[in-house]
């Protein structure tokens, strides 16, 4: 499984502003059960197979459309993704405020929710998705998404370039409180909450805490580690146990735990 996702770099330069990377995965009869860990990158996912995708929550089914979102997660959901059939799907990771120019509405309306195109009326998708369709090769899906995204995007938004000087700065500068920093650059707290809410998706406390989770998670995944405890201190947790809380909030597991299911996409991919 580790070699069937497979990830794209995006060419042209005004979508590498807001895309992360492009990712596929194909498989012939594969019977894949994923659970969903909270990312800190919003995906779109085209299905573009006959194959349905399911997500699962207990005992609770909900078949999804055929392009469907996966919103920010502030906690684990104990959910999961079931494929059983030929699995075709092409995907967009988003940077963590690229998804906005793109559905024009407050990202944190898809918190903890995964939602299909047409749910949240983004009715380009049906175009998209029968295009990409018509045609096997990866190149030229990826040279179809490329155009069309590009035909989504109309005049730039100047708050969101000085959003992202905000988002950067509290990201590098993770020793300050919110407060703190708020201060520093004379923003007003709620205006800031206001823009995390409407680029983002998560407060800007929660995101920074989920950030931290993915940098333990990747640190996890690449074996960069020899102890929790080292782990624990690499990321600026207080200790280990304060870790293994955080840890279990995100997959609903210890790090053990974690390691032994072997059953996120996440793992799968290495896609974080």
């Amino acid at each position: 499984m580790q070699n069937q996702i497979l990830r794209y770099p995006v060419q042209h330069p005004l979508l590498k502003k807001y895309i992360k990377f492009f990712w596929a995965l194909r498989i012939d009869q594969a019977q894949l059960n994923h659970k969903l860990i909270p990312q800190r990158n919003i995906n779109i996912r085209f299905n573009l197979s006959s194959t349905p995708h399911y997500a699962y929550r207990g005992n609770e089914a909900n078949r999804l459309e055929n392009v469907y979102f996966l919103g920010l997660r502030d906690r684990s959901a104990d959910a999961f993704l079931k494929l059983n059939g030929d699995v075709d799907v092409l995907g967009i990771c988003f940077e963590p405020d690229g998804v906005y120019p793109f559905l024009k509405m407050p990202v944190s309306e898809f918190k903890n929710q995964i939602l299909g195109a047409d749910e949240i009326g983004f009715y380009p998708s049906a175009r998209i998705s029968e295009r990409l369709k018509e045609t096997q090769g990866i190149a030229e899906r990826l040279s179809i998404l490329e155009n069309e995204l590009l035909s989504l995007l109309t005049a730039p938004d100047h708050d969101l370039e000085k959003f992202r000087l905000l988002f950067n700065g509290l990201k590098h500068e993770n020793s300050l409180s919110l407060n703190g920093f708020c201060n520093l650059h004379n923003i007003n707290i709620r205006q800031l909450e206001r823009m995390y809410a409407k680029y983002v998706g998560l407060p800007a406390s929660t995101y920074s805490t989920l950030n931290r989770f993915h940098g333990s998670l990747n640190q996890m995944l690449n074996g960069a580690y020899t102890k929790l405890s080292d782990l624990a201190y690499d990321q600026n947790y207080f200790d280990q146990m304060h870790f293994i809380k955080e840890f279990k909030r995100f997959t609903g597991n210890t790090p053990r735990e974690f390691i032994l299911h072997n059953n996120s996409i996440l793992q799968i991919g290495k896609m974080v």
